[in-house]
């Protein structure tokens, strides 16, 4: 798989602080792949996901997407529309009084001809599951659909990438399973995600864990190498996925299992075979 993005000893520092958020940052991210983006607040996290779209721009290094710096004005607007970016609140992002004119507002300013955006809305709208709420008021929405709406927006504008920043946090259990779902969906049509998140049971839907520590990449695995690190999760302050602790607490009481279950459904089926054995 060819590298979408790349970063090389990317450092980052705000204004207002002497410590650094990133510190020499070297990784690259492929097409097609999902990566979860792990780390407690202020580990560099969030700020590495706005690197990547040029929301910020790196204090030393380089941050290439497709190989174009973003650093380089002219090129800033292009690698936007490649980098799309759904973040916690989504009524930060709408701008209209209803979903249909949302989903329009970014087209607008790509400046496609009203078919070809009319196209794009109702293709979107039906591929995310929102096309019964185009004609709804945006802050009328529960809070998954509010989500859902903000990545059909993304998505009409047709990226590369998307970044989930915290999408699911502000979420209630069914909002959260509704763009899970969604995440998955466009994972499995081929779409590069990239999930910034606290939540652990989204975190091993990933193909890549990134775990952020102090502005540096201290772990970059797949999620059962990650999940099979308990020491380090522990002294990271990272709670563990449910199956993966139940699993711990099974084995502290004599239950041995051959290896780390990371959904309830794989524990479930390991101990169903395991008491048939005895």
């Amino acid at each position: 798989m060819s590298s979408i993005i790349e970063l090389n000893q990317v450092c980052f520092t705000y204004d207002n602080s002497e410590k650094p958020a990133l510190n020499g940052v070297d990784l690259n991210i492929s097409s097609h792949e999902w990566v979860a983006v792990l780390g407690r607040n202020g580990s560099g996290k969030s700020t590495f996901g706005r690197l990547l779209n040029g929301l910020l721009i790196p204090t030393a290094g380089s941050v290439l997407i497709n190989g174009h710096s973003t650093a380089d004005e002219k090129l800033i607007w292009s690698i936007r529309t490649s980098i799309g970016m759904v973040f916690q609140n989504p009524d930060h992002q709408f701008v209209a009084t209803t979903v249909n004119d949302d989903l329009a507002f970014g087209l607008e300013n790509l400046g496609l001809p009203r078919e070809v955006m009319q196209e794009r809305i109702d293709k979107y709208a039906d591929l995310i599951g929102i096309t019964h709420l185009l004609e709804a008021e945006p802050h009328r929405l529960s809070g998954g659909q509010k989500q859902r709406v903000a990545i059909a927006g993304v998505m009409a504008m047709e990226p590369e990438v998307i970044i989930f920043d915290e999408s699911t946090s502000m979420l209630d259990p069914v909002g959260r399973n509704e763009v899970m779902n969604t995440l998955k969906m466009l994972h499995e049509r081929g779409m590069t995600i990239i999930s910034i998140t606290h939540d652990m049971d989204e975190a091993m839907q990933a193909d890549r864990i990134l775990t952020f520590h102090n502005g540096e990449v201290i772990k970059d695995c797949s999620p059962i190498e990650l999940f099979s690190s308990v020491d380090l999760l522990k002294e990271l302050g990272l709670s563990l996925p449910f199956s993966v602790d139940l699993q711990n607490e099974l084995q502290k009481r004599g239950v041995i299992l051959s290896d780390i279950s990371l959904t309830e459904e794989e524990l479930i089926a390991k101990l169903w075979t395991l008491y048939s054995m005895k």
